[in-house]
């Protein structure tokens, strides 16, 4: 048996719009099998910060105190905090801090309130993480995050992903670019579909989401693109496209 979750871990102002993330998971036997991550962009001019924020999991910062100076740094900070203190930390230690930033925001540019969160990890000779420290911040009127910007300036980020080298491949050997022409008017589709969001057939609805003009549902470009896969990349035989 499963069941799925999903929560908003963002809402956002800017120039654009708004844009509000979602992240949801399928869980089964009580553990996460499957996370998917969504955003969506309201397009217009808000400025309702009162009414913005931001959840994120921050990536695995690996943190190499080499010298004496680098420990010093680390124990200035009020949000730090050691677990054994009859075990000092020692140069040549490796920490590994997982956290949790939650912000709301004042404006575009400051926060009205910033809260970090974690944990400090060593590995021992197993490789397995042990619980060395932890971390706690919490601070109002603030203009950037202080305890990721440390992290950033002494850190390194772990298991981001890695772009390839190459740029990636292209499925095609076919030259030049494929151009796809989006229908005239997308009232067919959308009896089709059953999607009637106004911003796809009304004009001024859609100016009234500050959008150029109606815009042309995301799945039928996801059927075009479909099509353009079935047909050139796999010459066409359909089935032979699993996903």
């Amino acid at each position: 048996m499963c069941h799925a979750e999903a929560k908003v871990t963002a809402v956002i102002n800017s120039d654009a719009g708004k844009t509000v993330k979602i992240k949801g998971y399928v869980i089964c036997d009580g553990s996460p099998v499957i996370e998917v991550a969504s955003s969506f962009l309201y397009r217009g001019r808000f400025i309702d910060y009162e009414n913005t924020f931001e959840i994120v999991d921050e990536p695995d910062y690996l943190v190499y105190l080499e010298t004496d100076a680098s420990i010093g740094v680390l124990q200035s900070k009020e949000w730090f905090e050691w677990d054994d203190e009859t075990k000092p930390l020692q140069t040549g230690t490796r920490l590994i801090f997982r956290l949790k930033s939650e912000v709301t925001y004042k404006d575009k540019d400051n926060y009205r309130s910033v809260i970090v969160s974690g944990t400090v990890f060593v590995r021992d000779q197993l490789k397995q993480f042990v619980k060395v420290g932890s971390v706690n911040f919490q601070r109002d009127d603030c203009r950037g995050n202080p305890v990721v910007a440390y992290l950033q300036r002494n850190g390194a980020p772990q298991g981001l992903s890695t772009p390839l080298p190459n740029d990636g491949y292209t499925m095609t050997t076919t030259p030049g670019a494929t151009v796809f022409h989006s229908p005239l008017t997308n009232e067919p589709y959308s009896q089709i579909s059953g999607d009637f969001n106004p911003i796809h057939v009304n004009p001024y609805f859609s100016d009234y989401a500050s959008l150029p003009g109606t815009i042309t549902h995301g799945m039928w470009s996801s059927a075009a693109t479909r099509r353009y896969v079935e047909s050139v990349v796999a010459q066409g035989h359909p089935e032979r496209v699993i996903a």
